[in-house]
């Protein structure tokens, strides 16, 4: 049965945290930004940053709050928001997120 559109492998966990994104721009040059992550999954994240980053730019993502830690992923989209970009991310090399369950930790809801 179609569920209206959704095609989404993975269930999204609302974000509302902050991260830090590492990459190389088209001439080489190390860039790195500060991100507000809007939502991630089991198999990629979208965020918000102040800069645009080329399509299938290999990106390093880092969130301690939710558990990543210079996860590699490829960028599948980069749209202009006002004065900033929505970047979506797909994680690459294996790498699977999953939500932290231990009380202890801060987890995303």
């Amino acid at each position: 049965m179609h569920d209206g559109g959704n095609i989404r492998r993975h269930v999204r966990f609302d974000g509302n945290t902050t991260g830090r994104i590492m990459w190389q721009d088209r001439f080489g040059r190390d860039k790195w930004s500060k991100a507000l992550f809007l939502d991630i999954s089991e198999s990629g994240a979208r965020f918000e940053m102040p800069e645009a980053v080329e399509l299938r730019s290999v990106v390093s993502v880092s969130s301690p709050a939710v558990g990543l830690n210079a996860a590699q992923a490829t960028v599948r989209f980069c749209k202009r928001q006002g004065n900033k970009y929505l970047v979506g991310v797909e994680f690459v090399g294996g790498f699977t997120w999953k939500p932290r369950t231990d009380s202890s930790t801060p987890t995303l809801q």
